[in-house]
Order: structure tokens, then C-alpha cells, then sequence
């Protein structure tokens, strides 16, 4: 079930007026004005599911020490990190091939002082062999916990989960605030924490030997936006919801720095990113990479605009992986969206910053999110910008609120951004041979915590788009010289979009 309210400054205006009218304060409610998906009113909360959820979430709210997995810098490698309590002194970790645990190894530990009251805690476990199960297990609260399982998969024929904006702890804004806040931000992430969980399960239902999950960034709701503390701890408990997921102890999750995690430190303290760089810079992290098989992926922090820096790192990480047969970057900042920040001009600005650097490193797919809807491109190539036609941000921002009435200018700004002329192929084929342009996905909520609307006209160089508020995920399979997409809604499990495939022939 949808909850849905318009994202209109009338419909507001019609809320503040029928307020004043009947005299009931707003204070009790939040202000969003954004579509969300009420957890409780889903089939998977059927049979009692979100009942023993809640009581399990009960458990798990203050509990800041849940571990999460990440990717190593290559397929031999997995990544941990994990808080722990500045009173337990002595971090550790296993890893070994027997349930019981008596082949492990422990692995070196750095730990480092994290948020008040907490230390980080990160390791490396290497020289893991495909196809095989392990397991690990790590000191929480004094003890070591119950073995976990982790099982590496095949390198040459692979698949992965992409899954955009989790947002853990959004739909708050749907709950109780003003006295009530703190409550409201409970009950949003139980909510957010029940469907998050329900996503990847039905994900790995689709795809059971996975390799890893891909997130396109803002993994949590809340940071502190006046003062920009690094130390802000107001969204640990959106984190304990996030690393919640069951999923999450097994598969190993690869994560872009959102707008949403990009102010506070406490990002760059719960996840052990790969190849981790100084350039890209934000309180959360900077740039990373990795490979897997045949293909590098580099994660860009584009909430840092300095794009001599992005040039860098992806140069670099190219340089330094020269063999790969796919080059695939994820942003979350949707520079070829068709939500509503899609046409914004910081956005269109990062664009054109950006493409030149794709396409002369062979970048083939742009993950995104942001958008909080799907989106798949055209093949695209040579986009440029028409510094005439341009907007400044608070011009557009009259146009795009209803300040201003629609005109020329603004529609010939809009005709810009909508790059016909880079599109490379206009034919919606289901499979592309040997391409000349990149293909740029944008990924709906994962969760359903906040959704976005649909631009009212479809950009030129959209080939596909959907909104139907409920949450999606795509499961991307890569097998040699081909790679595939397929994105399924939650509710009904069906496909929203046909399988998208491009091939390269040995020549490329």
C-alpha cells in the first residue's frame, strides 16, 4: 500500500489553509510531500512478518556494532569493518573453511577512534579461492559471535545486485515529529528496516549466487546540515537499520557516498571500501575501486565537484587495470535521470564535467540513483553543453516550483539538456552489439522510503522510465563479453523494463 502526496507547493498551501480552518496543528506531522511505502501494509508483511520484525528491531536499534562486508580490492579479498565499544580493548576477527571454526585465521585488525563512546574497525581477509564456503566470526560486546557464512562465487560468469537510495529512515518524515521526533525516527527505520530487508531477499530469490550488492549512495536518511559535524551521531541508528539485513552477513555490499552520507564521518567508520583514495574527498570518504572477473568498478564521490580529482582517480584506477573487458562507474548523482533533480543545472553541470572523462576512458555502464526513479538511456555519446541555453540554479528553481510561468527560455533550456544529439542508437533494441556510446541507469528507491516523480516530459535520451511507488532492484549478470540488466518491482516480482544486453565482440 502507497501512501502518496503530491510534491506541489498548491497542495501545501491547500494542507497550511485546511490547518488553519479546522485548527489543528502540523507540528504532529511530518512535512514530506513525497510518495512512501508503509511496510505494514505490504503482502511480505502478511502472516505476521512485520510484527516479529518490530520485536526484533526492538533488539537491534541501539545495537551500533552490526558488521558489514565489502568487497576486497579483488575477487580474493573480502573486506570488514565493524564498531566496537571503547571498553572492549581488543578487536578480532576470524575467517576459515570449518563451521566450528577450528582451521581460522584471525586477521590483522586496525582500529581506529570513531564516533564518542565507539572505536572503528577494519580488516582484510585475502587469498580467498572461488566457490567456496567460509566462515568468520568477530568479537561483539566481549564475545565472539555465532560463525557466519560467507560463499565466493564464480569470477568468469557472475551476477550482482544494484539497488538505489535505501534512505534509511526517510519515511520519518510520514511519522510523528516535533516532541515526537526522536519516536518518528524509530518507527521510520523499523518501516524502512522491514522493506530494505524484504528488497534483498526477494533479490537474492532472483539471484541466489550473487556476488555482491551495489548500492548508488544515500544508504541513510539524517546528517547534521548546519553544522556539517563529522561526529554527528543522529543516523546510527538508520545505519543499525541498514546493517540489519541478513543478506548483509553473507554478501558483501558495495556502497557510493550519497548527499545523505557524504557530511558525517560515521560512513567512512562502518564501511572498509577498497583502494580507498584522498581524491574525492568528503567527510565520508573519497573515491574507490575494485575488480571482479573481468571488470573494474570505480565508485566516484560526486558530492565533491572537484572533477580534476575524479579525472585522477579514474585514470588511475584504469592505468592500474588496463586488461578489464568492462569499466563500469557508479555515481549517485543521476546525470542522466528523468526524476525531478534530473534537469536541475548542478546536475546538468556535473554532467558535462564528467562525460568527456567517461568517454575517453571507455567507461561502457554509469550506475546512478538520487532520482528515486528508474531510467534507462539510450546509447550515449558526445553530449555538449549550450552555455546559452543555460540556467542559473535559482532561475530554474522558479520555473521548476511554479514561481515563474513557463516560457521560451525555460523550454529551450530544457531542449539543451536533453542531449538528442548524443544519442547514439534511437532503436529500442533489447541488445546492443559493440556499442559506440555508454549506457547510464538510474535506480529507483530500494526501500520505498521517499520516492520522486517523473519529469513531466520524457528527456530525448531516455529509452526507458518507470514509477509506480514501490520499491525495485536489478540484478546486472556479466558473463565474458556480455553483460545484461534486469530490474523487477518488489510487489508483484515482475520485470519493469525488458532484458537489456550489450555484447562486445572479441575485436573489442
Amino acid at each position: 500500500m502507497i501512501n502518496y502526496k503530491r510534491r506541489k507547493k498548491l497542495l501545501v498551501g491547500l494542507l497550511l489553509a485546511v490547518t488553519i480552518l479546522i485548527g489543528t496543528s502540523l507540528n504532529s506531522f511530518a512535512a514530506s510531500n513525497d510518495a512512501w511505502t508503509e511496510a505494514a501494509q505490504t503482502e511480505a508483511a502478511k502472516n505476521g512478518s512485520f510484527e516479529k520484525w518490530s520485536k526484533k528491531w526492538d533488539n537491534l536499534k541501539d545495537d551500533w556494532t552490526q558488521i558489514s562486508l565489502t568487497p576486497g580490492a579483488n575477487a580474493t579479498e573480502l573486506n570488514f569493518g565493524w564498531y566496537s565499544k571503547d571498553t572492549d580493548s581488543n578487536p578480532k576477527i576470524k575467517i576459515g573453511k570449518h563451521s566450528d571454526l577450528n582451521d581460522a585465521k584471525e586477521l590483522k585488525v586496525v582500529s581506529t577512534s570513531a564516533v564518542k563512546g565507539y572505536r572503528s574497525n577494519k580488516a582484510t581477509a585475502t587469498g580467498l579461492q572461488e566457490n567456496t564456503t567460509y566462515y568468520y566470526s568477530y568479537i561483539k560486546n566481549g564475545r565472539w559471535s555465532q560463525p557466519m557464512i560467507y560463499k565466493t562465487q564464480n569470477t568468469k560468469n557472475f551476477s550482482f545486485i544494484y539497488v538505489g537510495d535505501p534512505q534509511i529512515g526517510s519515511s520519518s518524515r510520514n511519522k510523528a515529529t516535533g516532541s515526537l521526533k526522536k519516536q518518528g525516527q524509530d518507527l521510520g527505520c523499523r518501516n524502512d528496516g522491514f522493506n530494505w530487508n524484504n528488497t534483498l531477499n526477494l533479490a537474492l530469490s532472483i539471484s541466489p549466487k550473487a556476488s555482491f550488492i551495489l548500492s548508488a549512495g544515500d544508504q541513510v536518511q539524517s546528517r547534521d546540515k548546519k553544522t556539517k559535524n563529522p561526529l554527528y551521531t543522529g543516523n546510527e541508528i538508520e545505519y543499525a537499520a541498514f546493517l540489519s539485513a541478513d543478506v548483509l552477513k553473507s554478501v558483501p555490499i558495495a556502497t557510493t557516498i550519497g548527499n545523505h552520507d557524504s557530511l558525517s564521518k560515521n560512513y567512512f567508520f562502518h564501511f572498509n571500501n577498497p583502494n580507498t583514495s584522498d581524491l574525492g574527498r568528503t567527510n565520508a570518504g573519497g573515491d574507490h575501486y575494485y575488480t571482479y572477473g573481468n571488470t573494474l568498478f570505480i565508485m566516484l564521490n560526486t558530492n565533491n565537484r572537484n572533477i580534476a580529482e575524479h579525472k585522477e582517480f579514474i585514470e588511475r584506477a584504469v592505468y592500474e587495470n588496463p586488461n578489464t573487458k568492462w569499466r563500469i562507474v557508479t555515481v549517485h548523482h543521476d546525470i542522466y535521470g528523468s526524476g525531478e533533480h534530473s534537469n536541475e543545472p548542478k546536475i546538468v553541470s556535473l554532467r558535462y564535467n564528467l562525460i568527456s572523462i567517461f568517454e575517453k576512458n571507455n567507461i561502457d555502464i554509469v550506475l546512478a540513483g538520487h532520482d528515486h526513479t528508474y531510467s534507462r538511456t539510450f546509447l550515449l555519446k558526445g553530449g555538449r553543453i549550450q552555455r546559452d541555453k543555460m540556467l542559473t540554479g535559482d532561475e530554474f528553481d522558479e520555473y521548476f516550483e511554479g514561481d515563474k510561468s513557463v516560457d521560451n527560455r525555460y523550454n529551450a533550456y530544457l531542449s539543451s539538456v536533453a542531449d538528442k544529439d548524443a544519442i547514439k542508437d534511437s532503436n529500442k533494441l533489447s541488445e546492443v552489439v559493440n556499442p559506440e556510446g555508454i549506457l547510464y541507469i538510474t535506480a529507483n528507491s530500494a526501500t520505498g522510503s521517499k520516492y520522486y516523480e517523473l519529469v513531466d516530459n520524457q528527456q530525448a535520451y531516455i529509452a526507458k522510465r518507470w514509477q509506480r511507488n514501490v520499491p525495485t532492484f536489478s540484478v546486472i549478470n556479466i558473463a565474458g563479453n556480455r553483460f545484461t540488466i534486469d530490474t523487477y518491482r518488489t510487489d508483484t516480482m515482475k520485470k519493469i523494463d525488458n532484458t537489456f544486453a550489450i555484447v562486445k565482440t572479441d575485436k573489442n
